[in-house]
């Protein structure tokens, strides 16, 4: 068997997904290939190298064919909803559960029905299973869980002419939208649960938040610190956009990986070491679900759950095995999210991280000892943790970035560097003012000032350095070809560099 197997097994699914998605594949087709590979194990001299090497091209022939199956599958279970209900009436009555918390913006708010029956044009009700997404005007806030009866419009969330994965709303899962609908009834919840509880518990800090905090340094924590980031003010949401910042208003892998830190910590003090480990499991995957599993936070969770184990294991982690790994459990849970733009954001810049980030700091440690700075090694950690960091990320989510987006703010690197430093603290103060103002609130509102200090600072920089962002564009294609290029240097240098245990001063030497 070759090395790094869970590499490439998670790599023949994803390249299934992906060539479903393109090509029509006939359920057989594995089946007539396997007494092929099966002959051809029969006919080889059991001494030839090739011989071992069968095995693993079955399996990971077997593993394209599962994603290819996986994608036919999702396809197949993301359609039937649809066709299943008759959408031509202008009028339909629907009834569903509420599933996920209500969403505010300016002028209106979101939820998530899951459809349970809906009234025929024979005025008889039937049964149905399908996610409804429902836009109603700002005053309405759904507990999860309550039973709604609405009247409206059924607008199927895909049609005919195009691919489903292409559909946003079908990669959440979601069949339907319904836009401002007459509200007919209201049912309360009929019993509590997990979620409902956390939710509740999501819109009570809110509140506290909006309490404790001057607006609108309340809403950016809330984005930060819960996940609801839709009442951040345009200006703002605008200046963090055009500086390369944005991942920084929501919740993302970095947040979920620093709470994933000291919620570890935290535990392993107080426990023997394997408690804490699946006590840190437990609370990473209760916060998961606190702030909604978007897919950069369900990546970093999953990939922080599965490490733990292992390290118990005695086993030492591998990133890019339990990158890979990610990838394909979460694929196999949706296929569709392949297609996703946050979570390729989200693949991309782990792995830019983990790839380039060492190469870039041997650089950076070679040119500061040859300077005359002062505390050079202080400098070097600094500029590894956030420059080095920051630039690792943005190389690699280029050719992403170049195709969704118009314009690249040349400043990005920069303001990441000043604003970085600031988010453990905005974090940590924000999250200890959050718990201490829900238990007792003047000593909450205390603290929130101080985060809000910090906070505030943190928007005052990218708001500067939003009045003199310049950004970059480019012609997609070239952009594209030209990123990926790029990353293909680097990795070529990267390799060499670890297979030959150089220093970039070394390669760079050898090169002249």
């Amino acid at each position: 068997m070759p090395k790094l197997v869970l590499l490439w097994f998670s790599a023949g699914f994803l390249a299934g997904i992906i060539a479903a998605a393109q090509f029509s594949f006939s359920p057989p087709w594995f089946l007539l290939i396997l007494p092929l590979i099966l002959l051809l194990f029969e006919i080889f001299d059991h001494r030839s190298p090739l011989f071992k090497v069968f095995p693993f091209i079955a399996l990971l022939l077997f593993f394209f064919w599962t994603g290819t199956q996986a994608y036919s599958h999702k396809v197949h279970s993301s359609l039937q909803p649809i066709y299943d209900i008759d959408t031509s009436q202008s009028n339909l009555v629907i009834k569903g559960l509420v599933i996920e918390s209500t969403l505010d913006s300016s002028g209106s708010s979101e939820t998530v029905l899951e459809l349970q029956a809906y009234q025929g044009a024979d005025g008889v009700w039937h049964s149905a299973h399908a996610k409804v997404n429902v836009r109603l005007p700002e005053v309405f806030d759904f507990p999860y869980h309550a039973t709604l009866t609405l009247q409206g419009q059924l607008i199927p969330s895909v049609d005919d002419t195009i691919n489903p994965h292409t559909s946003w709303l079908l990669r959440d899962g979601i069949h339907f939208e319904m836009f401002y609908p007459q509200v007919i009834a209201e049912a309360a919840p009929q019993d509590k649960s997990l979620i409902g509880i956390l939710f509740g518990l999501r819109s009570t800090c809110h509140a506290v938040l909006q309490s404790i905090m001057p607006f609108p340094e309340s809403e950016l924590l809330s984005g930060i610190l819960l996940g609801i980031e839709s009442r951040i003010p345009d200006y703002l949401v605008d200046a963090y956009r055009v500086t390369g910042t944005a991942h920084i208003i929501a919740i993302s892998g970095f947040n979920i990986t620093l709470i994933a830190n000291l919620i570890s910590k935290f535990f392993n003090r107080i426990f023997p070491y394997r408690v804490g480990a699946l006590l840190s499991i437990l609370a990473v995957g209760i916060y998961t679900l606190f702030v909604g599993a978007q897919p950069a936070v369900l990546r970093a969770a999953i990939m922080g759950i599965i490490a733990i184990p292992a390290y118990l294991l005695g086993r030492k982690v591998i990133s890019f095995h339990a990158l890979a790994l990610t990838a394909a459990v979460m694929a196999a849970l949706n296929p569709f999210i392949l297609w996703d733009v946050s979570f390729q954001l989200s693949f991309c810049a782990t792995f830019g991280i983990l790839m380039f980030t060492d190469y870039f700091a041997q650089y950076g440690r070679i040119l500061l000892e040859k300077s005359c700075l002062p505390s050079p090694e202080v400098l070097y950690k600094f500029l590894r943790d956030y420059l080095f960091t920051t630039l690792a990320a943005q190389l690699a989510t280029f050719p992403v970035m170049v195709i969704y987006f118009d314009g690249f703010s040349i400043f990005s690197p920069l303001v990441n560097m000043f604003i970085l430093p600031l988010q453990p603290v905005i974090m940590v103060m924000g999250g200890a003012a959050l718990l201490i103002g829900l238990f007792f609130f003047p000593l909450g509102q205390i603290l929130g000032l101080l985060t809000w200090f910090v906070a505030a600072l943190n928007d005052q920089i990218v708001l500067l350095f939003s009045q003199f962002s310049i950004s970059l564009f480019i012609n997609k294609t070239w952009g594209f070809w030209i990123s990926v290029s790029l990353n293909l240097l680097l990795l070529i240098l990267t390799f060499r560099c670890r297979k030959n245990h150089e220093t970039p001063e070394d390669q760079f030497s050898s090169t002249i």
